[in-house]
């Protein structure tokens, strides 16, 4: 059966236009109004999608929200509510388990290797990666998640995980998700202490990466703190 709805036509042009460019040259609300297509049949999506990023304050607001502050505050359906509240989530999924195949030798990389383990965390967390002599990652993994007492960095684990994946380089990342991403006293103790621990069994300790909402700090990156890692900028010339 054809389908008799009004918006028919421009759903199908909007179609169109994603499989000859892409999402290049999208508006925020055409995004928005593109994903509901597929939960909101019959209805005009663009209305809603401006609705929603007014309620919200912008496409990242509205991806952000919760399923439940879809329904409440964006009056959304529960099923249209679960695809957008997802989508961050899906995202993270893909580039955690994307296969990485090129050495991670530069601070940026270093960040957006780190970066889809934060995307929307509301709790603190420290995540460890492990690399061979080349800088290629071996292992990744969650160390530690924050209570109300605070992160805890468990440098046992994190040296424990390094020696039995024989890695030459471990870097750490944690967030700050009510506050900036300057590296605090503690911040900079617990870098401090695992990297002299690290060098003991001979690994080196590449860089900590500090994730907010809105900006990121490198220690390796940082003239007053990179003594803090093993080399600091000067190890990504090698």
């Amino acid at each position: 059966m054809a389908d008799k709805s009004p918006h028919s036509g421009h759903r199908e042009r909007v179609r169109e236009r994603i499989l000859s460019q892409g999402f290049d040259g999208f508006q925020p609300h055409e995004i928005l109004e593109f994903l509901l297509f597929h939960t909101i049949p019959r209805k005009d999506t663009n209305i809603i999608a401006h609705e929603l990023i007014n309620t919200f304050g912008s496409l990242q607001g509205v991806l952000d929200a919760s399923a439940e502050e879809l329904m409440e505050k964006g009056k959304l359906s529960e099923t249209s509510a679960v695809l957008l509240s997802s989508i961050t989530d899906i995202f993270a999924y893909y580039e955690k388990n994307r296969k990485i195949t090129q050495p991670i030798k530069t601070p940026e990389k270093m960040k957006q290797l780190f970066k889809p383990y934060f995307i929307s965390e509301n709790c603190e967390k420290l995540v460890a990666a492990y690399f061979d002599s080349a800088l290629k990652v071996k292992e990744i993994n969650v160390v530690s998640t924050g209570r109300e007492s605070g992160l805890t960095f468990n440098t046992k684990a994190i040296i424990r995980t390094a020696i039995t994946s024989e890695a030459h380089f471990v870097a750490i990342a944690h967030n700050h998700p009510a506050t900036s991403a300057v590296p605090s006293k503690s911040d900079i103790n617990a870098t401090n202490d695992l990297k002299n621990q690290l060098e003991q069994f001979d690994i080196r300790l590449t860089d900590h990466i500090i994730f907010s909402t809105n900006e990121t700090f490198s220690f390796a990156n940082n003239e007053q703190l990179n003594c803090f890692v093993s080399g600091g900028t000067k190890q990504w010339q090698k």
